[in-house]
């Protein structure tokens, strides 16, 4: 079967719904289409926010680029031209509520906690504009030079081709990262995709003895262990001073082989193309400072370092660190039963270093599949930044989490979504009324 439009959208995510609306206000008479391989619309959109749907930040629309790991530049034209104020007014104006929780790093939620509302308004608004949703569709080829999109049994024929299809993470929504392998048979340079925001597995046992244990507001630096010298080879010796590369605050609960939780997750995006050469250092309390930690530890001299610190931390994470202590001290102080009073300088260092400066080797992510987001996707030079219009072939637009740009958590990567999918429509339907 053949089929004309003059708009094709690959993909029924959030950045290929915004494509739709947004060349549809441009254009009221294009035929606009949208393909997908699944049988309903925002797929993965279901699972944001726990079923709640963080659908945007708060902050200041400047702040958002601080919270782009990866070509944070790249996105200027697209979050300007569509940012979280404006995203959060298409939400009003669709009927919806939402509230920002100011002690939840200024997160967005839809005020029922439910996505399948968004859903529900993003389907009516599709029908309402005539756009077309051909489901159940899985693209086996494409031409991009005669814009032909082909299936089994289907060949869409378009003027312009949006191709929203997304990343790896979640394969089951239907990203599945199978559009990138026919992109990069056309010429275009694929980074390679690997996992972000995701848990991690960590060498030291002791993380891995208080699986399910977790703690709030604490900060982690993300380190680089080596450098490259001269000659390019990277060096990982002691005398090489480590650079941080990212200081992070939030929450992580312990799992039986690392860590996840909010901030474990946003450390991930930060390591996931140099896991072997990234360290860890964790401040379990970075709001007490070195003397008011001690003056904690030693409030009560007639009793133990647990007794004095049981309102800091939960007792199964308290002791296992404790327990770290001793081995590191050899003998010469048992943290868990002698009196604070006998705690000597030194091995107040090793209580210090293990609660404000604790070190961890992160050896693994989690694979793609149960990321919660890829980074790589489509080199951003193959992209025009300004429209999302290909470098290589005209009348190719490109929009959502297969190029390659990814943020840290917090409503960042579903804005960018928006906005890039808001910036290819917008795009694409005025160069179609121009030419």
């Amino acid at each position: 079967m053949l089929k004309n439009y003059d708009i094709a959208i690959l993909g029924a995510g959030p950045a290929g719904i915004m494509a739709g609306l947004s060349a549809r206000k441009i254009d009221k008479n294009a035929k606009i289409c949208i393909v997908d391989s699944n049988n309903n619309i925002a797929s993965k959109l279901r699972l944001t926010g726990g079923g709640r749907c963080n659908f945007t930040n708060n902050k200041d629309i400047s702040v958002f680029f601080d919270n782009v790991v990866r070509n944070s530049k790249f996105l200027y034209s697209a979050l300007y031209s569509f940012s979280n104020e404006d995203l959060k007014t298409f939400i009003k104006a669709s009927g919806l509520e939402y509230i920002v929780e100011d002690d939840n790093d200024d997160k967005v939620y839809l005020k029922s906690g439910k996505s399948m509302d968004l859903i529900e308004v993003l389907n009516l608004q599709l029908r309402n504009s005539g756009i077309d949703f051909i489901g159940k569709t899985k693209i086996k080829e494409l031409d991009l030079k005669s814009r032909k999109i082909f299936s089994d049994d289907l060949i869409i024929e378009a003027n312009t081709i949006i191709i929203a299809s997304g990343a790896c993470s979640y394969p089951q929504t239907g990203s599945d990262g199978s559009i990138m392998k026919l992109l990069s048979n056309k010429g275009y340079n694929i980074i390679k995709p690997v996992s972000a925001l995701a848990p991690m597995d960590i060498k030291e046992s002791w993380v891995k003895d208080i699986p399910g244990i977790s703690l709030q507001n604490i900060q982690i630096k993300v380190l680089k262990l080596g450098v490259k010298n001269k000659s390019g080879v990277k060096s990982n010796s002691q005398n090489v001073k480590h650079k941080k590369v990212a200081e992070l605050f939030g929450d992580i609960v312990f799992t039986h082989k690392g860590i996840g939780g909010p901030a474990a997750l946003k450390a991930s995006s930060y390591i996931n193309r140099d896991i072997s050469g990234s360290s860890l250092e964790l401040d379990f309390i970075p709001y007490i400072n070195r003397e008011a930690l001690l003056d904690m530890v030693k409030s009560n001299p007639k009793k133990t370092i647990p007794s004095n610190l049981k309102e800091l931390f939960p007792n199964n994470f308290l002791k296992r660190i404790l327990e770290k202590c001793n081995d590191e001290s050899e003998g010469q102080f048992d943290f868990l039963n002698d009196y604070s009073a006998n705690l000597s300088n030194k091995n107040f260092e090793i209580l210090y270093e293990s609660l404000k400066g604790a070190k961890i080797t992160p050896t693994a992510l989690a694979d793609l599949e149960r990321a919660t987001i890829t980074s790589g996707g489509i080199d951003v030079k193959n992209i025009n930044s300004s429209t999302l219009e290909s470098n290589i072939d005209p009348n190719i637009y490109f929009a959502g989490e297969l190029i390659d740009i990814d943020a840290l958590t917090g409503g960042y990567n579903l804005q960018i979504a928006f906005s890039t999918g808001y910036l290819a429509g917008v795009s694409a339907a005025e160069n179609l009324k121009n030419s």
